[in-house]
């Protein structure tokens, strides 16, 4: 399954490369107005207690600014992961709209953050005393449950996104559903944070053009819409044991995206209108 997720992921991101490099420029104003904002904060003068707050607060401002871009992308990723060709113009129009939902869960990653930051030194700080003494391993448990607070929460953000762009609930029911897929299928999770990984890295050697952003929102699309085929299953077969809930008859379910999508040999890539 993972295998033709890889590659549908791969044919819809190259098959809209104008799309994807044009939408990409928005994220990087943002992440330039991010690089300027820290710069001219680090040369700030002023009282080191303020500075960390100044600079989460930036942070914050950021998280909103580009999940705001990444929810306007939202339904054009969605019309994507369908086979359907993305609209430019529901892009732009939907830039402001989508703030309020940008705003939720970039504050969401903020208070997240400052969990990280603020919280993990604190409770090291005092299982290990700076004076040298003995400190209580409660708090060695406090950092253990913070720590896979972060680790659960890193993976189930990978699902919201998609989750709130197609399921349309409120915000906490979009997350507590992120966290439930994570949950019940926490090996395609892994998968899917390697291939984001990738989608970084590539990102990075093309200065932030390809795949960015709008490939990371469409390849997050693709895995809820393959993993849904899953649910559907399950829920025209109520009856199956747990055993028999585990053994997914995948080639069955992608066997009419299969068909749409076709070979795709390595040549379509780069001459197409050899194909």
């Amino acid at each position: 399954m993972f295998g033709f997720f890889f590659k549908k992921n791969l044919c819809d991101v190259w098959d809209n490369l104008f799309y994807v490099v044009i939408t990409n420029f928005f994220s990087l104003i943002v992440l330039f107005g991010a690089v300027m904002a820290y710069r001219y904060e680090l040369l700030l003068e002023m009282n080191e207690v303020w500075r960390k707050p100044l600079f989460l607060g930036t942070f914050i401002v950021v998280s909103i600014l580009v999940c705001t871009v990444a929810f306007a992308g939202g339904e054009n990723a969605y019309s994507v992961a369908k086979f359907n060709a993305p609209r430019y113009g529901d892009f732009f129009g939907k830039l402001l709209r989508s703030l309020k939902d940008g705003a939720m869960i970039g504050l969401f990653i903020g208070v997240v953050a400052a969990v990280a930051v603020v919280s993990i030194p604190f409770y090291f700080s005092m299982w290990k005393p700076a004076d040298g003494s003995t400190g209580s391993i409660v708090w060695l448990g406090f950092i253990i449950l913070i720590f896979w607070f972060l680790f659960a929460t890193f993976f189930a953000l990978q699902w919201y996104m998609p989750v709130r762009i197609i399921m349309k609930n409120g915000f906490f029911k979009c997350l507590k559903k992120s966290y439930l897929l994570l949950l019940d299928n926490m090996g395609f999770s892994f998968a899917l944070a390697f291939l984001n990984l990738l989608n970084a890295l590539l990102t990075v050697v093309t200065f932030g053009l390809y795949p960015g952003m709008t490939g990371v929102m469409i390849t997050n699309m693709n895995a809820l819409r393959m993993r849904m085929y899953k649910y559907d299953w399950l829920e025209v077969n109520p009856d199956l044991s747990l055993e028999d809930r585990k053994d997914v008859p995948w080639d069955d379910l992608l066997a009419k995206d299969r068909k749409i999508l076709g070979t795709r040999p390595l040549k379509s890539f780069i001459f197409p209108w050899k194909e």
